[in-house]
Formats: structure tokens, sequence, C-alpha cells
């Protein structure tokens, strides 16, 4: 689990983003709580370091989607 966090945040860095620490807690989270949403993980990391954002969350997911790491799911109501 370890080499696939160490992978992501290479990835992030040659993209050019920021790895702070929240951002390395959070891509830990999402490694090691694959089934979790958004709203999950939140509360998760939260419960961990009270200083993360939800939209530190959201972006971290939307950017790990962006990469090819992660694919959300949505649902809709027909």
């Amino acid at each position: 689990m370890e080499e696939k966090v160490a992978e992501i945040v290479s990835v992030f860095r040659k993209k050019g983003c920021r790895i702070t620490e929240q951002r390395r807690q959070l891509v830990s989270l999402i490694v090691h709580n694959p089934e979790c949403s958004c709203k999950e993980l939140y509360y998760l990391a939260r419960s961990d370091d009270n200083s993360i954002g939800r939209a530190t969350v959201y972006r971290t997911v939307r950017a790990l989607e962006e990469f090819g790491f992660v694919r959300t799911r949505q649902i809709t109501l027909i």
C-alpha cells in the first residue's frame, strides 16, 4: 500500500501539485479505504486531523480522478 501512496505522491509532484501533509494523509486514507465516499473520507480525515477541510478532500479526489488513479461514481435519478 505504501508503494501506491509513494507512486501517487510522485505523480502529483510531476504534475506540479503541492504535496502538503494533509494531502499526503488523504492519499494514504484513500488507498487504505478505496470504497469510501468523499463524505466518509472527510469524516475519517477529520478524526485524525481536524484541520483538513471538505474542499481539500474533494480537490484531492478530483485530482486523483484526473490523473487516472480513481474513478468516481455518480448516481443519476431517472
